[in-house]
């Protein structure tokens, strides 16, 4: 599956953003500002630059933001009603009439080097969860694959460092088929969606696509917005 078959992307960006405080209050966290560009505007331009124009953002806390700029990017946007208490599988459940084919899902709070699309878009493998080297930023999930790259699962328990391939970046590769059996899954409405390759990995080919040397954060907290500022965005290429 190369990048010419790829022609859509969903971003999940329904969540509160709560650790990040009054900066959150009144706008997403796609919203934050890193280099005088917004998170969810960087992600934008940088899909489009990689042929990916159908963009689908999945809304909730402060959504009428996102509907400011549907526009003015040519985005496509729905909403998570129930976002307060679901988790984010139930977002990626509610994109389903949106979604035809093939696509890639990110998460609306990462700044990443525009590589990481690059990478996962070459991968030749159906479906690909995007792994990179660890960063030791808090809050990471790490990612346990056999030496060929097949995921085996993945877990946030800090102890289950040691062994991991890769860390999550929160940019994966899905096809139409391996997205139907997620939605599917019983527990969506309480269940983050990287934990459906969990259940699903035993009888699903699952690839973990490493960049050891890629860029990038997550920002979910005032520490990860102060190492994105400081350290992550002085690296970007672009």
């Amino acid at each position: 599956m190369s990048n010419q078959n790829i022609k859509t992307a969903v971003i999940l960006a329904a969540g509160r953003g709560t650790r990040l405080g009054n900066r959150t209050k009144e706008m997403p966290k796609g919203f934050l500002e890193v280099g005088g560009e917004t998170l969810i505007e960087r992600s934008i331009r940088l899909l489009k630059r990689n042929g990916i124009d159908n963009i689908i953002v999945g809304v909730g806390h402060k959504g009428t933001a996102y509907e400011d700029i549907a526009v003015q990017y040519g985005l496509t946007i729905f909403y998570n009603n129930e976002y307060s208490t679901t988790e984010s599988m139930y977002t990626l459940v509610c994109a389903a009439p949106h979604i035809k084919g093939n696509f890639l899902l990110l998460e609306s709070d990462l700044l990443y080097d525009n590589s990481a699309l690059e990478t996962i878009l070459k991968s030749n493998h159906k479906d690909v969860i995007l792994g990179s080297g660890f960063t030791n930023s808090g809050d990471e999930v790490y990612l346990h694959a056999f030496e060929n790259g097949d995921f085996r699962y993945l877990s946030q328990d800090g102890n289950d460092k040691i062994n991991s391939y890769a860390e999550l970046v929160g940019i994966c590769k899905l096809s139409q088929e391996f997205y139907s059996k997620m939605i599917e899954l019983s527990t969506i409405k309480k269940m983050k969606y990287e934990y459906a390759f969990n259940v699903l990995a035993p009888k699903e080919d699952i690839y973990v696509e490493k960049q050891s040397d890629l860029v990038w954060c997550e920002i979910d907290d005032e520490h990860h917005l102060n190492r994105a500022i400081t350290l992550v965005l002085p690296k970007l290429s672009s």
